[in-house]
């Protein structure tokens, strides 16, 4: 196959049947918000790119920044290359825009008001470098490059490779970060935010194999107000080697199909696209099943489908119809108490709908707050339903009316990551269908707290989380400590090669086994030392000999904590390592079926700072896993129904399920 765009890649991600559309016959493949402003696209890519170049080649603007650093104000600063490329660039493309077509004036007030936050981030860029460079210098080495052209060849699942190729906006440098960071500027951001990351990512990911240096990306749009997104290295690497080769895979798959001939391309994951898609016409009637016809010749492409008899309508017994019947009950249950709600829709998770309310003018979020238990009764349900305020509409999750299984096969593929690559373990499928996974490396998820009673699926949890780990990094890579004092948590995992010691059992070899992590940190802290590096990351990039991450999962850390004596001695390894070991590589993941305040200490929380809860048997359980007074995993419906702190986002996911495991 020739090579891929990356534009063709993120449109991939937002919907394969647009992309096989746009391949194939052409026409537009760009998803717009149907009561914006279109149009303006270019422009706005002109525009940027017309200012960096004035900034780069007009000696005035650097005596803005001829002052001391300190006394520079970034607000004036801003405001004065506002005016000056308002002059030189806006205004003389607005007069003549207006003059051939009057109706763009709105769009173009929006535009400029969207330009303006973006010359307020270049001031604030600007300044904050110009603490390291001198103001003849600072401009240049700031705005490095334009529409920098970026390709590489990536190997793919079955073994072949695909060439990608893409141009990306602009280069700047950030000296407070002492990172590179490629820019794209967009007009609207992207409806599926995982192919806005893909694309970004791969920028990223291109550069930094062509320059040899971690790359961070900055989305920039300014419609329909200013927006930036920032994404680290660590994401853009974590997104390239877990999305890019199984989605150019797919990819290859879906280009070559042929009308009757198998499966056709999967429609868009958020079906609410179909309402903005620029060929939606097309699609309709395009991949409608229809007879056989004889294949397609080499060399053609496939024509459409010709017309036909339309297929019976489905019977009002789809999941979809009973989907949006209980949602319609919940609206007309809710107005019976006098509370007005507007439907917004619903998003189906594997274990339970998110039906999205707004409520009417008038309607306070506090009387549907309260009326939990009063839906509980009406709805017939086994457990409360979770009510939590969203941005810009209430949400209610209700059961699945047919409960799936997030089957650990379908969303982790088998693969062997280099050394360097980011270690994640698998928190769960969110309600896009996509996974959550968590990188050790973070400061926020280096360490792990889990908790769930009997029946919320916390074993299962941790043996797909280890899965996660086994099937994408090599013993070489990894090293993992089990401590599974039930003894029937992990017995399938007794003999892989990548355990560090035999399984610990009792409270002794626990001990034992954290006072030798201890060791091990102490041992690799010298070892930085004498190579000058900070962490393991950084080691294993110049080391002939890399050292592997290890990974320590306690199951049910409560039986450990009856004695004083090793309650004591296990406390002080958890603060030492929790506190010190991830620069290391060293990752603690202690989970617990009674997550008490006897249990699960202050001094353990605060050196733990992952968080996951599965369903707890308590409301007061619940708030000592998540923090705070998060309550809400006493409500969870079981079997692997979690929730998950990602920083101050708590996120409901549904966690892998591995029947069998083989390794």
């Amino acid at each position: 196959m020739s090579s891929l765009s990356v534009s063709k890649i993120r449109l991939a991600f937002e919907c394969p049947r647009l992309l096989y559309l746009g391949h194939h016959f052409g026409g537009m493949t760009m998803f717009l918000p149907a009561a914006g402003p279109t149009g303006i696209g270019k422009i706005f890519h002109q525009l940027s790119d017309q200012f960096v170049k004035q900034l780069r080649s007009e000696p005035t603007f650097q005596h803005l920044l001829t002052p001391e650093a300190q006394t520079l104000d970034v607000e004036g600063i801003a405001q004065q290359l506002q005016q000056r490329l308002y002059q030189s660039h806006f205004f003389p493309y607005l007069q003549g825009a207006i003059a051939e077509d009057p109706s763009k004036a709105q769009a173009l007030h929006q535009l400029w008001q969207g330009l303006q936050g973006l010359i307020r981030r270049w001031a604030q860029l600007l300044v904050s470098n110009r603490r390291f460079c001198s103001p003849k210098e600072v401009i240049a080495k700031t705005f490095i490059a334009q529409e920098l052209k970026v390709k590489y060849e990536f190997t793919l699942p079955d073994g072949s490779h695909q060439l990608v190729q893409g141009q990306f906006d602009s280069l700047v440098y950030d000296f407070a970060q002492h990172r590179l960071c490629v820019v794209e500027y967009k007009t609207y951001q992207s409806p599926e935010p995982s192919a806005q990351l893909a694309q970004v990512a791969l920028y990223g990911y291109m550069l930094r194999e062509k320059i040899g240096v971690p790359i961070d990306s900055a989305v920039y749009s300014v419609l329909p107000d200013w927006q930036e997104q920032i994404y680290s290295w660590q994401q853009l690497e974590a997104a390239v080697h877990q999305l890019i080769p199984q989605k150019l895979q797919q990819i290859r798959d879906w280009l070559a199909w042929q009308p009757h001939q198998g499966e056709p391309p999967p429609k868009a994951v958020q079906l609410e696209l179909c309402n903005i898609c620029p060929q939606f016409k097309k699609c309709q009637t395009y991949f409608e099943p229809q007879a056989t016809v004889p294949p397609v010749q080499p060399g053609q492409l496939p024509p459409p489908p010709p017309p036909g008899p339309k297929p019976p309508e489905p019977k009002p017994t789809s999941p979809t119809v009973e989907v949006d019947a209980i949602a319609a009950h919940l609206v007309r249950t809710l107005e019976s108490f006098g509370v007005g709600v507007d439907l917004q829709g619903v998003a189906l998770a594997p274990a339970f709908l998110r039906v999205k309310l707004k409520p009417q003018l008038g309607v306070k979020v506090n009387s549907i707050l309260r009326l939990t238990d009063d839906l509980r009764v009406q709805l017939g349900l086994t457990a409360p339903p979770m009510i939590a305020p969203q941005a810009g509409y209430v949400s209610v999750d209700l059961p699945h009316p047919d409960r799936q299984t997030a089957q650990f096969n379908e969303y982790i593929t088998p693969q062997k990551l280099p050394v360097t690559a980011p270690v994640q373990i698998a928190i769960g499928v969110n309600l896009e269908g996509n996974l959550v996974e968590a990188d050790l490396s973070d400061p926020n998820t280096c360490h792990f707290l889990v908790g769930g009673t009997t029946g919320s699926g916390k074993s299962e949890f941790l043996r797909s989380l280890l899965l996660s780990l086994l099937v994408r990094h090599s013993p070489e890579q990894l090293q993992i400590a089990l401590v599974d004092p039930k003894r029937v948590t992990f017995p399938e995992f007794e003999t892989i090669p990548w355990l560090r010691q035999p399984i610990v059992k009792n409270t002794e070899g626990a001990i034992a086994l954290m006072d030798s992590l201890m060791d091990e940190m102490d041992h690799r802290y010298q070892r930085f030392e004498q190579n000058r590096c900070s962490d393991l990351s950084r080691y294993n990039q110049q080391a002939s000999s890399p050292m592997p991450r290890i990974v320590c999962i306690f199951d049910e850390y409560a039986d450990f904590m009856a004695e004083k004596d090793s309650r004591t001695a296990l406390e002080q390894s958890i603060k030492r390592l929790g506190a010190m070991a991830r620069a290391a590589g060293i990752h603690l993941i202690i989970a617990t079926q009674r997550p008490d305040a006897k249990v699960v200490t202050p001094l353990i929380r605060s050196n733990l700072p992952g968080r996951v809860a599965l369903r707890t048997a308590s409301a007061a359980d619940s708030a000592i896993i998540l923090g705070g007074k998060q309550g809400e995993a006493v409500n969870l419906l079981g079997k692997g129904d979690l929730l998950y702190l990602r920083g101050a986002q708590l996120l409901r996911l549904q966690s892998l399920f591995a029947p069998i495991i083989q390794l």
